[in-house]
């Protein structure tokens, strides 16, 4: 099925209260401002930019590692594809969806059914509990520091394996340690990417990654 190219569906999910958030876009409703898809909640929104090529940059926070992502897509596959979808980069689970309006619902379906599984399997059995963290106090109980260990264990092997690229052709890869995060960069190129440290979820699912983009800011 083709979809018509005056219009499409986009959805997402918010990371702060769970829900699927859908909407059409038409064409003419990309030109000029930033094109933005707002949670009811008021906490989160996804956004559409066009760019001066034509392409369109889509970025939205994502629910499992509580971090935006963002990609570039054209507006032939935006609009003419039936079902198209993006991933995760750590936990492989698709978080944003683009296509015909059936296509995108039963997309969102599946994929709220896999956060959940993935949920039970961290033994966490809400969203509070999966983003409470990020609402500590200095002076509450720090971090698990298996945490830290477990990033730091899967850099170390993903970089010695060989599946850690950037945007030169010969990377240095290091990393810079935070509070919240790691910070896998490149000494040549200065591609990064931010891995966080303060979620039990992301950090699980970061676990299952097998490959590890850095990309320039």
């Amino acid at each position: 099925m083709i979809l018509s190219s005056r219009e499409t569906c986009i959805a997402y999910r918010c990371p702060y209260c769970g829900t699927g958030v859908k909407s059409m876009v038409g064409v003419f409703s990309l030109s000029g401002a930033v094109k933005k898809l707002k949670c009811d909640c008021g906490s989160s929104e996804l956004k559409i930019t066009q760019l001066r090529d034509g392409k369109l940059r889509i970025s939205a926070p994502c629910i499992f590692c509580m971090t935006e992502h963002s990609f570039v897509i054209s507006s032939k596959l935006f609009f003419d594809k039936e079902l198209f979808v993006y991933p995760c980069p750590y936990s492989a689970i698709d978080m944003i969806f683009i296509g015909t309006p059936e296509a995108v619902s039963a997309a969102l379906d599946k994929s709220e059914q896999e956060f959940i599984k993935m949920l039970r399997d961290s033994g966490i059995d809400d969203l509070d509990r999966l983003h409470g963290e990020l609402d500590r106090d200095d002076d509450e109980t720090p971090i698990d520091s298996s945490l830290y260990d477990a990033v730091m264990f899967t850099i170390r092997d993903l970089i010695d394996s060989g599946n850690v690229t950037c945007c030169c052709d010969d990377g240095d890869y290091d990393v810079a340690v935070s509070d919240d995060h790691v910070k896998v960069f490149c000494r040549n190129c200065g591609a990064s990417c931010d891995i966080p440290t303060d979620s039990e979820l992301a950090v699980r699912a970061f676990e299952l990654c097998n490959h590890l983009k850095l990309e320039k800011l």
